[in-house]
């Protein structure tokens, strides 16, 4: 538990962490830009919730499509690379076994990946809050038939925040998984982005039937989901824990290697 702590806390409070973050949110911004300067010169009242909707077609759109795989592996992908080639590994393993080491790692790798981009969609919601509830509409109250108010409904963009920290964890453990495959720390920030739009590539050209496997639908998941954002997060859930395994096991014949 200790190792796990020190490694999220090393990949967490980061400058690669931060500006993973900070990129989020720049992205996101500039994708609603024009909404923006729309919603400013506005003189009425903008309807009840604009700056989440903002947001959320923000999430989906082509920009944030783009930077995602490159945002998501910044954190903490290269991690067991960079202890290899820094020699620290030979000094630390002795204080710890192999696999409490890897599965720190390869956590510490998914979370903080994950949570980089949550925490900049985060902080553009935020922005935009800030910005433009002063000059929302109110909401609208709902009553039952005996008069008792209905709760607000809950709003969708919690589950698109879910699906991205869920989407930004399996990116990052690709980055991890081929980093630990080749030894090379450009491999672990390259390859979430070539894999990610090989992905779509076979998808639109060729196996339009796979949606499954489409990155654009873990992050916006449409209607042939058959339970929606919970269908996809079980997916994207699931692939994620078979690409730990698998960094996991590309990481221990790289260190064996080193040891040889």
């Amino acid at each position: 538990m200790r190792t796990l702590t020190s490694n999220l806390r090393q990949a967490i409070f980061s400058r690669p962490f931060l500006a993973a973050a900070l990129g989020t949110a720049l992205v996101l911004l500039l994708s609603c830009v024009k909404d923006i300067f729309q919603a400013f010169r506005t003189v009425s009242l903008l309807p009840f919730g604009y700056h989440s909707e903002l947001i959320l077609n923000a999430l989906s759109g082509s920009a944030m499509t783009l930077a995602f795989p490159i945002l998501a592996a910044l954190p903490y992908t290269a991690a067991v690379t960079e202890d290899a080639r820094s020699g620290f590994l030979k000094s630390y393993l002795p204080r710890t076994s192999v696999g409490k080491y890897l599965s720190s790692k390869v956590i510490a790798c998914a979370v903080s990946g994950g949570l980089a981009l949550i925490l900049g969609a985060l902080l553009a919601w935020g922005a935009l809050a800030l910005s433009f509830l002063p000059k929302e509409a109110a909401p609208v109250v709902m009553k039952a038939a005996d008069g008792s108010i209905l709760p607000m409904p809950v709003s969708p963009i919690w589950g698109r925040f879910l699906l991205y920290f869920a989407s930004g964890a399996l990116w990052a453990t690709v980055g991890m998984l081929f980093a630990n495959l080749t030894g090379s720390r450009y491999m672990a920030y390259a390859s979430p982005f070539v894999i990610f739009y090989v992905l779509i590539i076979l998808y639109e050209r060729y196996f339009g039937g796979m949606y499954v496997l489409y990155p654009k639908e873990w992050l916006s998941p449409s209607g042939v989901w058959h339970y929606g954002v919970p269908g996809a997060l079980l997916v994207v859930g699931e692939l994620t824990a078979i690409l730990a395994l698998c960094a996991g096991l590309a990481g221990k014949r790289r260190i064996k290697a080193i040891d040889n």
